[in-house]
């Protein structure tokens, strides 16, 4: 079979698995690219040796993905990250992508209800200054819960939060103030491009378990309830339950520490719950909720817009906006449904 031929899929049904295959690998299990480049192409080869579907070979792209990712990846590399691959170390590409994402919406928004300018004033910087002390707070937050620190994640929503309200009780005292002057919109969808284009070329070093974590065996429990609930998304009562079940098999097998029968407590959380769909279901099902009550948010501010200012301009854009967080929504509670496992981001 000639090289042409190899970089090809029998069918465009294959190849649509082998994308998804390569997206899974990289986005939910943080798989080395030349790994997974890898897993692709002996997948490949084998639909061309074969004349057989994938999806009839491997099975759906999402389970061939977690496969892949427990065959070829250290189960240490595994457990250091949550379920979308990150860590702590992650918090500034999470920070600078947010902003400028943030920033990229906020500008185009700018840009169709205002035109090729807008007035900056002291209350328009203190809301500018609200939101990227909000959006730090819940960054570093909810990667610290996911890192299984749940007090430590809740200071720095709290933090977040207290900055937030801060900078908005600002706003309101400086909205009598006059304008500084005039900013040009293409200015801010370019600085926040910029930062788009710095989280994702920021250095990333692959994240690593902490080994002095968990010191005494309370400790260890503690941390292992943690991450149960703060990065696989269990209930209280479900991590007590795994957490109890873990400290009577240590006490009956004898040994001086938990981590000497389990390992650490990244290792062991990820081997309670690997096989089971149930963390990235509640995770959907989370999502489903934030976008919830964020559409809730959107429709308030639509509704009271068409109050004040009538139909035009702006009433159309925040009304695409609700209809996009809408169907984010929607998207969301189908996907995380018992019957919809195999579809789950």
């Amino acid at each position: 079979m000639n090289a042409p031929v190899q970089q090809r899929w029998p069918r465009p049904a294959d190849e649509r698995w082998g994308d998804r295959l390569r997206l899974r690998l990289a986005v939910e299990h943080g798989v080395p690219a030349p790994v997974a480049e890898e897993a692709v192409a002996e997948a490949r080869l084998a639909c061309w040796e074969s004349g057989r579907p994938a999806e009839e070979l491997f099975g759906a792209a999402d389970e061939h993905a977690a496969e892949v990712a427990r065959e070829r990846v250290p189960v240490e590399r595994r457990a250091a990250v949550d379920l979308d691959g990150t860590s702590p170390r992650d918090r500034w590409a999470t920070l600078l992508l947010g902003a400028g994402s943030g920033g990229l919406v906020g500008g185009v928004s700018l840009l169709v209800a205002q035109g090729w300018t807008t007035a900056v004033t002291p209350a328009g910087l203190a809301v500018l200054a609200a939101t990227a002390v909000g959006l730090a707070g819940a960054a570093w937050g909810v990667l610290e819960r996911r890192a299984g620190r749940l007090g430590r994640g809740w200071a720095w929503i709290a933090a977040g939060a207290a900055g937030l309200v801060a900078c908005v009780a600002a706003a309101d005292a400086l909205r009598d103030r006059p304008a500084l002057g005039e900013l040009p919109v293409p200015l801010v969808l370019l600085v926040s491009l910029a930062l788009v284009v710095a989280g994702a070329k920021l250095p990333q070093r692959p994240a690593t378990l902490d080994a002095g974590a968990a010191g005494d065996p309370d400790e260890w429990f503690a941390r292992l309830a943690g991450l149960l609930r703060g990065r696989y998304h269990l209930s209280r009562a479900d991590a007590r339950a795994r957490v109890e079940e873990a400290r009577g098999y240590w006490r009956d097998s004898g040994s001086a520490h938990p981590g000497d029968e389990f390992g650490t407590p990244e290792v062991h959380a990820l081997h309670l719950v690997e096989d089971s769909p149930e963390p990235r279901r509640r995770r959907v099902r989370l999502q489903a909720w934030s976008c919830t009550a964020l559409a809730a948010l959107c429709a308030a501010t639509a509704v009271r817009t068409a109050l004040e200012e009538g139909f035009g301009g702006e009433l159309l854009w925040r009304a695409a906006v609700v209809a996009v967080v809408t169907c984010l929504a929607v998207g969301a509670w189908r996907r995380s449904a018992p019957q919809r496992d195999q579809d789950l981001a």
